[in-house]
């Protein structure tokens, strides 16, 4: 760890910056990536995840120093910086994602590009015009699971790709719970979950969407007239309680590193409140068709209540001579080809299988090392902002109770 070493300054410390430091650290001894600065909105948690960070470096013999920054700019001109990791809440991702850009370094911007769809142009735009192509962090692309089914997929396991089915039943009232229950902080669920699935079946169908219809809406997190504030303090028999403490005991893990988020007081930065309160605009359920201009059909059925368990995500792909089913959260493939004569269960499990996105994240730090050598990005953000594009897409068709939406009438850049 000496000063041959790549600084990176990740902008935005909850989980998933906190995770993505970690995969940094535990590949240390593989890529060039140090941690050197941190920004986050709320201090106390940028001193925890230094803290941790450190911890972790100081178990590989390493003692990097980290600054912290309350403001993001100050990071992202510090010159020990090469790398800037925006992980911060989507509804500031175009001012860091755009103040990064401009410096010319290296970006990695986590899905979605943003919050709503002009704000994702905007950061094309900028991508483009400072001729500083982008990483996008969609964990798909990234998981073996996935990258051993495209495989079979273009190698002609099944024929000709045909149709798309994807099922996401996810144990996350937690979207109830914190910012992500307001459209203007996070852009809902589709924006912040369903977005991975629509960049899945781009990159699958391996064509542009054409058109698009949806159905959605609040089928069970209704607001009551009196519920609680929050999940702290309360005494109810709830299936849908948040701990404000990490409990390895709870299947659900959406709970935090430290207590520290009980002492919070503002809306947009509680956790656990009450998945009844008033004020959350977001849909919990929704059914998405998409028609591809290949002629490819994809349809995605979602849903974020129901009890705590497993993720529950299958992606099955219909060929003309057979089909595919992914499970993911069980890392297994079915192949049956041939028309049916053929079967076959492929297991991707690896070594890294129990990390976070399924050891996604520890393969998306190894391809951003490479980004920094002078690889071309995974996924830039032309590929973003289709994603984009479909989440929109997706909005105007509920909101409109399933009118059929073109792609060109859909704003792009």
């Amino acid at each position: 760890m000496g000063q041959e070493k790549t600084g990176v300054g990740i902008i935005g410390t909850g989980r998933r910056g906190y995770d993505l430091g970690m995969c940094i650290i535990d590949l240390s001894d593989r890529t060039k990536l140090e941690i050197r600065a941190l920004n986050n909105r709320t201090r106390v948690r940028m001193e925890e995840a230094r803290d941790a960070f450190l911890s972790k470096y100081a178990e590989k013999g390493g003692s990097p120093e980290i600054n912290l920054y309350e403001n993001y700019e100050d990071l992202v001109r510090d010159p020990a910086v090469k790398l800037i990791i925006v992980v911060s809440p989507q509804n500031v991702h175009r001012e860091h994602a755009v103040a990064a850009l401009r410096t010319g370094k290296k970006v990695l911007l986590d899905k979605p590009m943003a919050h709503r769809l002009d704000e994702a142009v905007v950061i094309r735009k900028e991508e483009v015009g400072s001729d500083n192509p982008l990483f996008i962090g969609f964990t798909r692309r990234y998981e073996t699971t996935w990258l051993k089914t495209f495989d079979l997929v273009k190698d002609g396991a099944i024929g000709d790709l045909k149709m798309i089915l994807v099922k996401d039943v996810l144990p996350y009232h937690i979207y109830f719970h914190d910012w992500h229950r307001r459209m203007e902080w996070s852009g809902g669920v589709i924006a912040d979950k369903i977005s991975h699935l629509f960049d899945a079946c781009n990159w699958f169908a391996q064509s542009d969407a054409e058109r698009l219809s949806a159905f959605g809406g609040r089928a069970v997190f209704q607001p009551e007239k009196d519920p609680p504030s929050r999940c702290i303090g309360c005494d109810r028999d709830c299936p849908y309680r948040v701990v404000t403490v990490h409990d390895d005991s709870r299947p659900d893990m959406m709970t935090d590193f430290s207590s520290s988020r009980e002492r919070e007081t503002q809306l947009e930065k509680i956790h656990d409140n009450c998945v009844w309160l008033p004020g959350a605009d977001i849909n919990d359920h929704g059914v998405i068709n998409v028609a591809y201009e290949n002629g490819v059909k994809a349809s995605i059925f979602w849903s974020v209540f129901g009890p705590d368990s497993d993720d529950q995500e299958v992606f099955e792909l219909v060929g003309d001579r057979g089909k595919i089913v992914l499970t993911r959260q069980i890392g297994e493939i079915l192949v049956i080809s041939d028309y049916g004569k053929k079967q076959e269960k492929i297991s991707t499990k690896t070594g890294t299988f129990d990390k976070s996105h399924f050891g996604a994240d520890h393969q998306l730090i190894l391809e951003l090392d490479g980004f920094l050598k002078g690889a071309p990005p995974v996924i830039s953000g032309r590929e973003g902002l289709a994603a984009s594009r479909l989440v929109e897409a997706a909005h105007r068709s509920i909101n409109t109770g399933g009118e059929l939406i073109h792609m060109r009438e859909v704003d792009d850049v």
